[in-house]
């Protein structure tokens, strides 16, 4: 006989939840009954709705908690086994945070020598589409929570792995959860509710009619024959990269993209499409909606390069929409703000990267965690994240600063303005550092120096604005005393 209790996916064994935060659990049963939970001496009922569907609320749990949840429902019995109490952390975005860890340039140097203990991850089913009946595809691939070891890591996230390995070796005793939610090749459109994109005309116009355009009038043969010239456009790709690094052996992957140009993407719109707008937001962010975390991760904007000027109001729509549907409006986030990369419409990622910053300094509990100063130039999928994820999981540890530095205020002082910086107690300079700044409409380059945690600009008379690190792939000088990068930015001068 089927089982009528079901909890929904990612409440697993071994799962980790939030440490002294209140948690919830849901699934389904039979339909206007009552579910009961027993977890230690605490015991908390709900009733299910006509449609079978229930969650219940379990109330903090102190640290260092090992323990089995019972669940109940008439005669039904389902046991979740070794539950922990830990720091949660969702990691979401698209392909830099999925980036394997089998794929990392250091994988077997690490597994050689893995020295990681109390690590457990979850990696959210991509679910792309799901129809009316809420059928599953019949190829997705489940999950269950497990152990970060030698025989799971490969398929671990890569800057997940090396978040896990910062936290865990700042404080061994501590038990971490992460939770990988990402998507390849996705615009942030994907990830957030109808009402975000539906509350700007701009948006309308650059995601939800486009989109309506694609997927209207088409017949099935109108999609295979979109798919058999895409498909005849990346085999062409391939051919050509393939010859170019035969006759050029000496060349690198990134400069060979450089010569011969980048995979063709993305691919052609359909009504099903996990890239269509709102689509991730409701297969796979719905998919965890009821976990309990005690950060986010944000890391993406690679794929909103071609309408960067409007990236802001979709990630203020996305911070505030994932806390309405988690129902926690205090949930810390905290944006990675993109790291290098030269092949994009010019000055494309500075935009994104200054919305990813103004972000911060407008929404309660919103951190930055810049990695400008990581990348490659022709090579949007680097093979080294260990100073992307180490940085994030230092920030994320709660002992340094919250941020990497940025700059936060400015005063003009005689023929000199003054910059003070955020996150840093000395700045710490690499090279040259620079700065472009505006007069009378003109930009010109002018040098900085640093002190303690200000920046000087002389001769800075009539400034209008000024710019640090504006650029696809920039060079930064200025650090602070963990290494983390000062932020680039543009600010107008009042």
């Amino acid at each position: 006989m089927d089982r009528v209790l079901q909890v929904d996916g990612i409440y697993t064994d071994k799962m980790v939840v939030p440490e002294n935060k209140a948690f919830k659990i849901s699934g389904r049963a039979i339909r206007n009954t009552t579910v009961t939970a027993k977890v230690l001496n605490q015991v908390s009922t709900t009733n299910t709705d006509d449609d079978g569907l229930w969650t219940i609320e379990i109330s903090a749990l102190p640290e260092k908690t090992v323990t089995n949840i019972e669940l109940k429902n008439l005669d039904e019995t389902l046991t979740l086994n070794d539950v922990k109490t830990g720091k949660v952390i969702l990691l979401t975005g698209q392909s830099n945070i999925e980036f394997k860890f089998r794929d990392d340039a250091e994988y077997q140097d690490q597994i050689d020598h893995l020295n990681l203990q109390n690590v457990y991850f979850y990696n959210v089913p991509q679910l792309e589409y799901q129809d009316e009946n809420l059928t599953l595809p019949k190829g997705l691939t489940t999950s269950k929570w497990q152990a970060a070891d030698k025989d799971t890591l490969w398929e671990m996230s890569d800057i997940g792995y090396w978040i896990a390995k910062e936290l865990n070796g700042s404080n061994p005793n501590e038990v971490v959860g992460i939770i990988d939610c990402y998507k390849g090749g996705t615009s942030i459109s994907s990830w957030v509710p109808e009402d975000v994109l539906q509350s700007d005309k701009e948006l309308v116009k650059r995601y939800i009619k486009p989109f309506k355009e694609a997927t209207t009038g088409k017949t099935q043969s109108d999609y295979d024959q979109e798919f058999a010239d895409y498909n005849a456009s990346v085999e062409k790709h391939n051919t050509d990269l393939a010859k170019f690094q035969k006759e050029n052996p000496k060349v690198s992957l990134s400069d060979a993209k450089d010569q011969v140009g980048h995979t063709p993407w993305p691919p052609p719109m359909t009504p099903t499409s996990y890239l269509r707008p709102n689509g991730l937001f409701h297969t796979m962010i719905e998919q965890v909606r009821n976990y309990s975390f005690n950060k986010v991760v944000w890391y993406q904007g690679e794929n909103d390069a071609d309408n960067p000027d409007v990236y802001a109001i979709m990630l203020r729509g996305l911070v505030s929409s994932w806390r309405k549907l988690f129902m926690d409006q205090s949930l810390p986030f905290y944006i990675v703000q993109l790291p290098g990369y030269y092949d994009e419409p010019e000055d494309a990622w500075p935009i994104i990267r200054q919305h990813q910053l103004e972000i911060t300094q407008v929404l309660n509990d919103v951190h930055l965690i810049s990695i400008a100063d990581t990348g490659e130039k022709h090579n949007i999928h680097p093979t080294h994240k260990r100073i992307a994820g180490t940085r994030i999981g230092k920030i994320l540890s709660d002992k340094s600063y919250n941020s990497t530095p940025y700059v936060y205020r400015t005063q003009a002082a005689g023929n000199q303005l003054i910059l003070f910086v955020a996150s840093v107690s000395a700045l710490v300079q690499r090279g040259k550092a620079e700065m472009e700044v505006r007069k009378a409409g003109k930009w010109s380059t002018h040098e900085v120096s640093v002190i303690g945690n200000v920046i000087v600009i002389n001769n800075a008379q009539d400034v209008e604005k000024i710019r640090y690190a504006y650029a696809n792939y920039p060079t930064c000088t200025l650090f602070n005393e963990f290494g983390a990068p000062l932020a680039p930015f543009e600010m107008e001068i009042e």
